[in-house]
């Protein structure tokens, strides 16, 4: 039996009460979880959760949508449905995969930068106190997330897991529809470099790894917290995709996303898996 992945709750419940030892998975989180398959309904798998469907022990239930920030996850309509469904189905695993579009995303990127004058060290072409203001946000919310999910009774021994996305690489490829068409979306990160005067490919690449590995330092640092340590689980993913194998700024290819969604499978699910079944 191949996996199982489903946006629908009633199709969930239905499918997981007739295989009851599937691992069940709520995932939430952005185009990591939701970027279309060229053809949309065909194609090349082309996000982590496609790849996740290769492994016949999990069943998904999925409330990812592309362009999400953290933020909204945990705020509105997303937190309600989130926390409605997991105060019906009872899972094992939350799988998130949030705060890349609340740092690369088009709406705050230009906002960690300074403009560039004369011979500024590119380090000196990061605004830092806006910066750690968001990534202050972004672990904020995170915990918020634990703390509320962990409440809730069918899922207070659920085991939350994310990653820490790859370290992009700016250049001016966007989202293309059909990976032919320019939709108009993108490039994220190269338009703010240039209006800042930030010319230099190489200082563009050291800024973008800075502000990523710092991100995933702030999760580390919060699954480290000891009361979090046997429920919050972060699976470091820099490093993974080769630099000719991103399909635009931001996105990986689907060979890409098959590595990443390998060590979430490897080094997450199956590595922190603890069944209480038949107990």
């Amino acid at each position: 039996m191949a996996g199982f992945r489903t946006t629908d709750t009633v199709h969930f419940k239905s499918h997981t009460d007739r295989y009851p030892d599937l691992i069940k998975i709520l995932a939430e989180g952005d185009s990591w979880f939701a970027y279309p398959r060229k053809f949309f309904l065909f194609g090349e798998d082309s996000n982590i959760l496609h790849y996740l469907d290769n492994y016949d022990d999990l069943a998904i239930l999925s409330l990812a949508s592309n362009g999400d920030e953290i933020v909204d996850m945990a705020s509105g309509d997303q937190k309600f449905s989130l926390l409605k469904v997991l105060s019906h189905i009872p899972f094992d695993f939350l799988l998130l995969s949030g705060g890349g579009n609340d740092i690369v995303g088009r709406y705050d990127f230009g906002f960690f930068l300074n403009q560039k004058n004369g011979d500024m060290y590119w380090k000196e072409c990061i605004n830092e106190y806006h910066f750690r203001l968001k990534l202050t946000q972004i672990r904020s919310i995170y915990e918020e997330l634990i703390l509320r999910v962990r409440e809730i009774p069918n899922n207070s021994g659920i085991k939350i897991i994310t990653h820490t996305y790859d370290i992009p690489i700016p250049s001016t490829e966007g989202y293309e529809f059909l990976d032919i068409i320019p939709s108009g979306r993108g490039p994220w990160m190269y338009p703010y470099f240039h209006a800042k005067n930030i010319k230099d490919h190489e200082d563009q690449k050291k800024i973008a790894r800075y502000l990523l590995e710092e991100f995933k330092n702030e999760l580390l640092l919060l699954a480290d917290k000891p009361e979090y340590r046997n429920c919050f689980y972060v699976v470091d993913t820099q490093g993974t995709v080769s630099n000719d194998q991103w399909r635009d700024e931001i996105h990986p290819t689907p060979e890409g996303f098959a590595k990443i969604a390998s060590k979430v499978y490897k080094e997450g699910i199956k590595q922190h898996l603890v069944f209480e079944k038949n107990q």
